[in-house]
């Protein structure tokens, strides 16, 4: 009987909201990203990742293929999606630890918001590595959690803080808006004391700053060992020549005004808002309001000043702290998949609405704020389901948009005349993504460079990728040189583009097919990627 009561005693140490948080992420995430747990639906990168041991240390991701193995590597989405929602369930219990939420309704919208957010839904896109991105979120939330809680923590926070850095850096900024909303928490909580709340800010300061620097020392010796340099890939390669510090007063302004057009604009890039998401955004920012006012007034926090001020200053810093990849990659604009942090501004509001609850009755106005505070997540939730959805939808298309491309050209190559099993095939020139264009005006509001409207094979070499990995069809792609040496023959420049009759002939022993006109070399960013390790 010693398990049961073993299991009985951990059951019963758990509290209801911390269960609340993770049964209400686990079961909403599933029921929002079943699509994407029940079908492969590849991305354009996901293409050369069936299989991949994710060494990216040239991309600044030196911790990704230890936390990449929990998945053997390969592109599994019921394994993936499973071990993603379990990281995450375990995350949002200890959000709502970490930000000492009462409701245990509160608490299970919160873990559902963070297993619905938009976000998360560009991060599956992206499965094969997903598993180790909710990774990656659990560690940057149990690092703020152990930061708070003695120099042992601390220590334990820093390591944390760089392993998840180290899987992904743009997770960074969740641990920076969690530390705002704990001091933010400080301020609103009465019996805390201004010396107190100061103490704390500069330790989370000094934990923030500590594990990016152990991030980036650990970044070096990988660098060091593996004789590599970081790709050029989103400014990554430009670190090693220093911060732009002249600069800093205008990524500030921009990285406030990411954030404002991705809450607040319609139909801008790498962002999903909608006329729906503005009303909601609207309305989260009048209901953060209410709840703030009658937190300093009914509970006579006011009258402190510094409380005020302090709660002003987070919420002020909030914005910047949930976008400071814009500030730590000052050469690239953070795409969705960097941006999962922006769900702490929902918690913000669902940490003040939970302030609000503990008031007495006669003071919380709780006809209006708490219920309204409830209907407005559930419609949040709706969004977010269809948002995540749309994404899966259109990526699937485009898949098929792509199977369709690939195998109406392998059947051309082999209907070729002179065509025999096992010649060379060369395949000169990337697809047109207009030949292969879904129109369909809703695709629009999830578009961008990780979701493709048309075709996943948007480069030359991707074509072999697909053919070999999801086709199993035995293409292997011809050495540069050689591609190179085809493209500039006469032959070739005669022949007319693809899929016009002629454009797939037998030149020299080799099936020749011509997708454009003339061959575009690898990038140094290609050739290095293909020699990572």
């Amino acid at each position: 009987m010693f398990m049961d009561q073993w299991g009985e005693k951990l059951w019963q140490r758990l509290a209801p909201t911390h269960k609340a948080a993770f049964f209400s992420c686990l079961i909403t995430g599933y029921l929002v990203h079943l699509y994407a747990f029940t079908n492969i639906i590849p991305n354009c990168d996901g293409l050369s990742r069936v299989f991949d041991t994710q060494q990216m240390t040239i991309s600044g991701r030196w911790f990704l293929h230890y936390a990449s193995a929990l998945n053997n590597f390969t592109q599994m989405p019921a394994v993936i999606g499973l071990l993603s929602l379990l990281f995450l369930g375990i995350a949002a219990a200890f959000v709502t630890d970490l930000l000492a939420i009462r409701s245990r309704v509160l608490s299970g919208l919160m873990g559902a918001t963070m297993a619905a957010f938009p976000c998360m839904g560009y991060t599956f896109l992206y499965m094969f590595t997903a598993s180790a991105y909710c990774l990656a979120i659990l560690l940057a939330v149990l690092s703020v959690w152990l930061a708070r809680r003695g120099w042992g923590g601390w220590a334990a926070g820093v390591v944390l803080l760089a392993l998840s850095m180290g899987t992904y850096q743009a997770y960074v900024t969740m641990a920076i808006a969690l530390s705002l909303l704990l001091v933010l928490k400080e301020t609103l909580t009465s019996g805390t004391t201004f010396r107190g709340t100061l103490i704390l800010g500069l330790r989370l300061a000094a934990y923030l700053a500590a594990g990016a620097l152990l991030y980036y020392g650990i970044l070096l010796v990988f660098l060091r060992v593996k004789d590599l340099e970081l790709l050029s890939y989103l400014g990554m390669d430009a670190a090693s020549s220093g911060y732009p510090f002249s600069s800093l007063p205008r990524l500030v302004m921009t990285a406030y005004k990411q954030v404002l057009a991705f809450f607040f604009l319609p139909g801008t890039s790498d962002a999903f808002a909608t006329p729906l998401l503005v009303l909601l955004d609207l309305l989260a920012g009048a209901v953060g309001l209410v709840c703030f006012v009658l937190c300093l007034k009914r509970a006579g926090l006011y009258r402190e000043r510094w409380r005020p001020a302090g709660a002003l200053a987070m919420l002020a810093l909030l914005p910047l702290g949930i976008n400071f990849m814009q500030i730590l990659s000052p050469y690239s604009v953070p795409t969705p998949l960097m941006k999962y942090a922006f769900v702490t501004v929902y918690l913000a509001v669902f940490l003040l609405a939970d302030f609000t609850d503990r008031l007495p009755a006669s003071q919380r106005l709780q006809p209006f704020a708490l219920p309204f505070t409830a209907l407005w997540s559930a419609v949040l939730l709706l969004f977010c389901l269809n948002t995540n959805n749309l994404l899966y939808t259109a990526s699937a298309q485009a898949h098929r948009a792509t199977e369709s491309y690939a195998t109406r050209l392998m059947a051309r190559i082999e209907s070729c005349p002179g065509y025999e099993a096992g010649m060379e095939i060369l395949i000169v020139g990337a697809v047109s993504s207009q030949s292969l264009q879904a129109d369909i005006p809703s695709y629009r509001q999830v578009e961008h460079y990780s979701l493709s409207t048309d075709s996943v094979i948007p480069l030359n070499k991707h074509i072999y990728y697909y053919l070999a990995d999801w086709l199993n069809i035995p293409v292997e792609e011809p050495e540069e040189e050689l591609m190179l040496q085809v493209a500039g023959t006469q032959e070739f420049a005669q022949m007319p583009l693809y899929p016009s009759d002629g454009s797939v002939q037998v030149l020299d022993g080799r099936v020749v097919v011509k997708v454009q006109e003339s061959y575009t070399p690898k990038s140094d960013y290609e050739i290095a990627y293909e020699n990572r390790r």
